[in-house]
């Protein structure tokens, strides 16, 4: 909004002026910020045959960044109810990448935080508009070493608009991120993840029972130290619980799914108006910097141009925060049959999360005969 105000301040100031000097590109132009180079073209490593052992990889649903964005100096006005929507969506394309890799078992978002699969990821978003997206992400395995941590940026080309059926003008970052985590997978030894993802989520059911199977390190680094008998009655318990688990994360999944197929059509077109307004800005203030501003030179249409471009954005933002606002209050019931028992769940998918793993740790509790 600062840029586009800007921008209508120097044509205002154009349509004036007579033999004043104009700005230079440096003087109107914001500094840079500090991010990571974009990756170009980026093909997705694709595994030649399925991985032994699969990883099960969750994705939380990302930080939305809306903290550091207002407490920044300088930053663009952030949009809340898309930047939410935001941090559903880019989950969404980030898990599509690592599907299609081939190089995982089971990728699922999950509304938390989750102690369940053999690796976590976890993202904050930096920036986010038509033209830049910076994606800060963390990978952690079961046994809590890093994979990795950085900050991920990527640039839309003017090719990537108007966007495509299944594509993502920032795929690119996605796929980046895609490959890195195949590569730092095999880098490593993985055979005993499984275990460990297994007995570090049986830790948070029976600690007393599972808790000297895995030791910690100071720095909280978990190893495998012993395995469970084959047929452990109790770790089949986990095990049916986790795919529990499991399934409400599938049902929420699938509930994120439906709002990015209702949201992404007007969010792509937002961000394609974006990204030509900020093309315009930058072709004006190039132009302007090479010649001195009069009134002999149009201008008012270059105003009236640049107005109409607004006004499309702006409409364009009133569509995408009301389609945003699903995000915001996603509250729809969620309905799960366990042993012919039905649980129904209400709030935000997150609440409902936090209850549903409550409900499977009393269930396990009684099981076994103790006291929730």
């Amino acid at each position: 909004m600062k840029r586009l105000l800007l921008l209508l301040c120097i044509f205002s100031l154009a349509g004036c002026a007579t033999g004043t000097g104009a700005p230079s590109v440096s003087e109107a132009a914001e500094p840079t910020p500090a991010w990571p180079p974009a990756p170009g073209a980026v093909t997705l490593d694709r595994a030649g045959t399925p991985p032994a052992p699969a990883l099960d990889v969750i994705i939380e649903v990302f930080d939305t960044g809306l903290a550091e964005a207002a407490a920044g100096p300088g930053e663009e006005p952030v949009f809340a109810a898309v930047r939410k929507a935001e941090a559903f969506y880019m989950p969404l394309a980030l898990r599509q990448a690592l599907v299609e890799s081939g190089h995982w078992g089971a990728v699922r978002v999950a509304p938390r935080a989750s102690d369940t699969a053999a690796l976590s990821l976890s993202g904050r978003i930096v920036h986010s508009d038509g033209v830049d997206l910076v994606l800060a992400l963390r990978a952690v395995d079961a046994t809590g070493s890093v994979w990795l941590e950085r900050e991920y940026h990527d640039r839309a080309a003017e090719e990537d608009y108007p966007v495509a059926a299944g594509k993502d003008p920032f795929g690119d970052l996605y796929r980046q991120v895609a490959n890195d985590l195949a590569a730092a997978q095999r880098a490593r030894a993985v055979a005993e993840l499984p275990a460990v993802a297994l007995l570090r989520y049986a830790g948070t059911l029976a600690p007393g029972v599972f808790g000297d199977y895995l030791s910690i390190a100071a720095d909280g680094q978990r190893e495998l130290r012993r395995a469970p008998a084959e047929g452990d009655p109790m770790l089949a318990r986990v095990r049916r619980l986790r795919n529990q688990e499991y399934l409400f994360i599938d049902a929420a999944d699938e509930q994120y799914g439906d709002l990015v197929e209702r949201f992404a059509p007007t969010y792509h077109l937002w961000r394609q108006y974006a990204h030509e307004l900020a093309r315009y800005e930058t072709d004006y203030l190039a132009r302007v910097g090479e010649r001195e501003i009069n009134a002999r030179r149009g201008t008012y249409a270059a105003m009236q141009q640049t107005y109409g471009r607004f006004r499309r954005v702006k409409i364009h933002e009133q569509d995408l925060e009301e389609l945003a606002e699903g995000f915001d209050n996603e509250v729809t019931e969620t309905v799960i049959d366990v042993d012919d028992r039905v649980y129904r769940l209400s709030g935000s998918l997150a609440t409902q999360y936090g209850e549903w793993r409550e409900i499977l740790r009393r269930i396990f509790t009684l099981e076994g005969g103790g006291v929730p």
